[in-house]
């Protein structure tokens, strides 16, 4: 389950390393929680979380209003379906502890995703988003950063 935390913590925007002062237990424990929440609210099945998990492209419209409903519970999409720099920053320094490189990294990440242009679906821009998320994250060489 470690891996669906890193795919949402955000949408692969914090694909650094853990350090110390970060509860990871707590975190995941935190995720899942949220996770049930969603997938009851939107009717998600088995197949749109292991689709989250294995950082595919949602295949039916409940996988895209699953991750629209996390965005929303972690506060990085607003009520109008639109990205929310600064808590995406707010969690990058968390998730990093403020360490500079990884911070500019995520900073440049969170600065191309936050100017695209996304349906005005909720549920289809969260898609467009972790789309934006994933090819950043692996144009700036976090591939192997992105599980743990």
């Amino acid at each position: 389950m470690a891996k669906l935390f890193v795919t949402l913590a955000i949408l692969c925007v914090f694909g650094a390393a853990l350090v110390k002062g970060f509860d990871k237990k707590e975190a995941i424990a935190g995720f899942m929680a949220k996770m049930d929440d969603c997938k009851a609210e939107v009717g998600a099945k088995d197949i749109d979380v292991e689709e989250l998990v294995g950082k595919k492209p949602a295949s039916t419209m409940e996988g895209k209003c699953l991750r629209s409903c996390l965005m929303k519970k972690y506060e990085v999409m607003d009520n109008n379906g639109k990205f929310v720099k600064d808590v995406a920053a707010s969690h990058a320094e968390k998730y990093t502890d403020g360490a500079e490189e990884k911070m500019k990294i995520a900073h440049e990440i969170i600065d191309a995703c936050s100017v695209i242009e996304v349906p005005a679906d909720h549920c289809e821009a969260a898609e467009k988003y972790g789309k934006c998320f994933k090819e950043e994250s692996l144009a700036h060489g976090l591939k192997d950063k992105l599980d743990f």
